[in-house]
């Protein structure tokens, strides 16, 4: 995760559709830096929902102030979550944002760059392979230009 990234709060599994979800921070809610999300269906008839927050503009210190806020609107039923970075899932498989770049993000840039690569190369292929023939096209046409030039020339 790195600064600018969003936190996320996700909830899934709930039915009916009718709930509420927002970040707060001490207590109020907050409504910049943030970003709901549809209310969407799983495949079992349940449904899931995430929002996030921008904490780029926030300090670590400041994280306990927040608080992500699920409320189904038909019960009492109220899952509060203060935003923890120890908890907090990332796509680079750690919690610390000094960690090193994983395996998955250099096989990606690696294979970003072979296809550049080879793309580059095509388009030098391509571009010979034009040449010459245009060359050939052109050796074609005075060849018969010479062939006709001879044979009207020449006597019957």
């Amino acid at each position: 995760m790195t600064p600018s990234s969003p936190v996320s709060c996700h909830a899934t599994g709930f039915y009916p559709k009718r709930v509420m979800m927002f970040w707060r921070k001490d207590g109020e809610e907050l409504h910049e830096g943030v970003d709901p999300g549809e209310i969407l269906p799983n495949n079992d008839g349940t449904f899931q929902m995430s929002v996030d927050l921008n904490v780029s503009s926030f300090t670590l210190e400041d994280w306990s102030r927040f608080d992500c806020v699920f409320h189904l609107s038909d019960g009492e039923d109220v899952i509060i979550t203060r935003l923890n970075e120890t908890v907090i899932r990332t796509n680079r498989g750690g919690k610390n944002t000094n960690e090193e770049p994983s395996d998955m993000m250099i096989t990606i840039t690696a294979a970003v760059v072979v296809s550049v690569a080879l793309v580059l190369v095509a388009a030098v292929f391509a571009a010979v392979y034009k040449k010459k023939k245009e060359t050939n096209t052109e050796q074609s046409r005075d060849n018969a230009c010479d062939l006709s030039t001879r044979l009207n020339s020449e006597p019957s």
